[in-house]
């Protein structure tokens, strides 16, 4: 495959909105990736996740605008071992400080610039021009290729979907990462709200109400010592330098605040949406007590202090695979024969990589991205050298693996 062929895929790619949300335009990606892999004698199909589904999943936060929820699964081989290769082909939304147009790829100083070419477009091309070439060689095993949808939203209506409908394989690459590291962990997300319900009056006389932004400043408090307590707990998995940690950590944020009715209203109600992030260690159980126990506490010493407290269905969740797996090994050594040598680390990050975890499924997290490729900001971009070098790897991986 041609340099020029590389770049035009992942032109065609950027061209496309596939921003989340909303999360529209799905099946027409996946075509221009689909049509690509059918003529190298890939076995094409775009499976649509049910309506119920996406309902279950996104509740009344789908957006009205939204498109369906369609993945890709390309199988070439049979027999043998499987060996899957997954890349995400939604994006954030490009959001505000673009000197260029982000749905246009733009080539500058060995960079291509647009959304998604990092995260996670660039892995998806890389990855399906690394199986188009190696297609003809797959003998004794199969090779799948997926594309899925609504990884920055959870990834249950995309590969989360496809792994409980009964996608299996022996190993597999996720193609959201670094491409510096091997992954074989990640953090999990927990998220919750505290809805804080006080009374409302009139600010003249303030004394008649029970102010719910002032009750739930006392909350966020409790919360921040929570998050202190939290970064003294490290994992034993060690964290790509680059995230300047040296190993995986907890973390919670209170990532955002609504409240109030106008500016002469005692607030009757104010809501704290949080984010929590856990290691491997960590259990989902035991660290949603910890918060349950937190907020008791805090009723115990104020009886005013009343609240909601609404967990959001868990997505995706902490995990680890063995660093002595075959195809951690062998991701290793593909990248040693091209003259690079990848950190075998976890992802403070949540990935997708953790529903193949999960049924025990072998999966090492790599990808095209890099700490200053400006990954949901502006102006994102991928090196050229890297898109290419990891295709590259994966491409020497897979004549290891199905030697």
């Amino acid at each position: 495959m041609t340099q020029l062929e590389e770049k035009r895929l992942l032109d065609e790619l950027v061209a496309i909105d596939t921003c989340v949300p909303p999360g529209r335009n799905y099946e027409r990606a996946l075509k221009v990736v689909g049509d690509y892999l059918e003529g190298a004698g890939f076995q094409v199909e775009y499976v649509k996740t049910p309506e119920e589904v996406v309902r279950e999943v996104f509740g009344d936060k789908l957006p009205k605008d939204a498109g369906e929820r369609v993945n890709l699964v390309a199988r070439v081989g049979q027999g043998g071992r499987t060996l899957l290769l997954n890349g995400a082909h939604r994006h954030s939304p490009p959001g505000p400080g673009w000197t260029r147009n982000p749905f246009e790829l733009f080539e500058e100083g060995g960079k291509l610039y647009g959304r998604g070419t990092s995260d996670d477009k660039g892995g998806v091309v890389a990855l399906a021009c690394a199986a188009k070439r190696f297609a003809s060689k797959v003998v004794n095993g199969s090779l799948v290729f997926t594309a899925t949808c609504d990884e920055e939203v959870g990834g249950r209506t995309g590969l989360g979907y496809l792994v409980q409908k009964g996608l299996r394989c022996d190993d597999a690459l996720v193609a959201d990462g670094s491409i510096r590291v091997a992954g074989i962990a990640a953090n999990g997300c927990m998220r919750f709200s505290v809805k804080v319900i006080g009374k409302a009056a009139h600010a003249s006389r303030n004394w008649l109400g029970i102010n719910a932004i002032e009750k739930a400043s006392v909350v966020v408090q409790a919360l921040t010592e929570l998050n202190k307590k939290l970064s003294s707990r490290l994992s034993s998995v060690p964290a790509d330098p680059e995230s300047g940690v040296k190993f995986l950590r907890p973390s919670l944020t209170v990532a955002m605040i609504q409240g109030g009715v106008k500016e002469n209203v005692v607030p009757p109600e104010c809501t704290i949406i949080v984010d929590r992030r856990l290691i491997p260690e960590e259990n989902f159980e035991e660290a949603k007590l910890e918060i349950q126990t937190v907020l008791e506490e805090l009723r115990k010493k104020d009886a005013q202090l009343k609240y909601q407290l609404d967990f959001e269905p868990q997505n995706h969740f902490s995990f680890k695979i063995p660093e002595d797996s075959e195809i951690v090994k062998l991701y290793v050594k593909s990248w040693e024969d091209i003259g690079s040598t990848p950190i075998i680390a976890g992802g403070l990050g949540c990935v997708d990589s953790c529903y193949l975890a999960k049924e025990h499924i072998p999966v090492v997290t790599c990808g095209v991205s890099r700490a200053g490729n400006s990954v949901h900001g502006a102006d994102e971009f991928v090196y050229k050298e890297d898109l290419e070098k990891f295709s590259k790897a994966v491409e020497k991986l897979m004549t290891l693996y199905f030697a």
